[in-house]
């Protein structure tokens, strides 16, 4: 299995620890009490691990600054698992006050293959950038740019480049020789993106991922090593489970709610949700469900329950019979689910009235003309 792959069946694991080990990374236990436990995803541990984050805290207990970075490959739409990733950003810029730099790395989706070109990328960009923006973003912190056409970007990327070996790639990428040369020469692109709010404001960076994008860190941190910049720190997210019960993937529409799927579109995927539940409502009143394995208390737990008190009944409710799958848990999520997208959709149109603000350059707002109020 080459290491693309297995950077790609990290989202299906769920033994924690060993990865931590794989990883070299540590558990959010020393952090929690420094960051507090107002947000549910490090009540609940949603975010799991980190490298590093310790030292960005040192430096907000001594008042100085730091930057988060992450970014987003620009395609379909959004679908609520990428929520948790843009949420614990727009949560951590809010309570620091610190600056978002967002990079929407068309690059990288057509050097992958992903796209036939890089022009099939410049509305799908915009559309996403939207989409986050629209979570509480405001533009007077965000840093947005489209990397191809973002001239220092490049430009960092080319500096880099001779600190990176082709050997060090192909070790961390599994690459077997037969990739474009764009593959191998976006994991300086990719350090260009995380390095250079550091190298150009000043600000060391935390990069919030999943796991399966820690390839680039480590040899981001390898290139930041060799020339003396400080290291980006890391947070990693655990996902939501997609509603068949594995990963969730744009590319199986079955598997997710995008942000902007019809109510019966909704209805239909989160009603057919894999669940802890069992084969007639007689026996679960009697021997209770399994939220453990639920994709609708996944949900639950990782975003739409806030309230922990609140969650825990559901919990109970599942175990002890209480609470049956379709007649309770599957239409509550739905109405949860539906009220987020209508106060979605508000702010989404608030955002487009200021998009440009958002951005480090010039925009072409023409791309969205053809899209309807």
């Amino acid at each position: 299995m080459s290491k693309n792959a297995e950077n790609q069946d990290i989202e299906k694991r769920t033994d924690y620890e060993v990865i931590l080990k794989e990883f070299g990374i540590a558990k959010t236990d020393n952090i929690v009490s420094r960051v507090g436990k107002d947000h549910l995803f490090f009540r609940r541990g949603v975010v799991f691990a980190h490298r590093d984050f310790d030292k960005i805290l040192d430096r907000v207990e001594q008042n100085k600054g730091f930057a988060i970075i992450s970014g987003r490959g620009p395609s379909n739409d959004l679908h609520f698992g990428h929520l948790i990733l843009f949420e614990l950003i727009r949560y951590l810029q809010t309570k620091y006050n610190c600056n978002y730099y967002m990079p929407l790395s068309d690059d990288e989706k057509y050097v992958f293959r992903k796209v036939d070109s890089l022009e099939n990328t410049a509305r799908p960009a915009l559309e996403n950038a939207i989409d986050i923006f629209a979570l509480g973003f405001q533009p007077e912190n965000v840093h947005a740019y489209i990397s191809s056409v973002t001239p220092r970007i490049q430009y960092l990327a080319l500096t880099f480049s001779i600190n990176q070996t082709y050997n060090a790639i192909k070790a961390a990428l599994g690459l077997n020789g037969d990739e474009n040369a764009g593959t191998v020469f976006y994991t300086c692109i990719q350090a260009a993106h995380i390095l250079q709010p550091t190298v150009d404001d000043g600000f060391p960076v935390v990069v919030p991922i999943g796991l399966d994008q820690d390839v680039y860190m480590r040899l981001t941190r390898d290139i930041a090593r060799k020339r003396k910049i400080p290291l980006p720190a890391s947070l990693y997210i655990k996902y939501m489970k997609g509603l068949t019960g594995g990963p969730m993937s744009s590319s199986a529409p079955e598997t997710c709610v995008f942000l902007r799927d019809d109510a019966k579109t909704v209805k239909k995927k989160i009603m057919s949700a894999f669940t802890g539940g069992r084969a007639t409502i007689q026996e679960q009143r009697e021997l209770g469900a399994n939220p453990y394995i639920c994709t609708v208390f996944d949900w639950f737990e990782k975003y739409f329950i806030q309230d922990d008190k609140d969650l825990e009944e559901t919990r109970q409710g599942c175990l002890g019979g209480r609470l049956i799958c379709g007649l309770d848990c599957k239409p509550r999520l739905l109405k949860m689910v539906l009220k987020y997208q209508e106060e979605y959709l508000i702010r989404r149109k608030e955002v487009m009235k200021n998009l440009p603000e958002y951005f480090e350059h010039e925009i072409d707002m023409t791309i969205l003309d053809s899209e309807s109020d």
